[in-house]
């Protein structure tokens, strides 16, 4: 079985918000209930909370700001060696 997360350790596991998971939920993400000390508490599982943030890693400026340098910078070196 895999492990379901509340939003605050989703968000703490992918390094973002709670609120930030509270608006994938209503993009669509499938999160589901859970009843943890007497109360129902949204849960998500973390193979879908990691595909969702792969997902929307490959479209962070930020991200793909650093991975054109990173490659920019091995494409320098490699061309250093010749």
């Amino acid at each position: 079985m895999s492990d379901l997360l509340t939003y605050r350790q989703a968000a703490a596991l992918v390094k973002r918000s709670p609120r930030t998971i509270r608006y994938w939920r209503q993009q669509g993400m499938p999160m589901g209930w859970e009843e943890r000390d007497g109360q129902l508490v949204r849960v998500v599982e973390q193979e879908v909370l990691q595909a969702w943030f792969r997902a929307r890693l490959v479209a962070w400026p930020t991200h793909r700001w650093r991975m054109r340098k990173k490659l920019s910078e091995l494409h320098a070196s490699s061309e250093d060696q010749r």
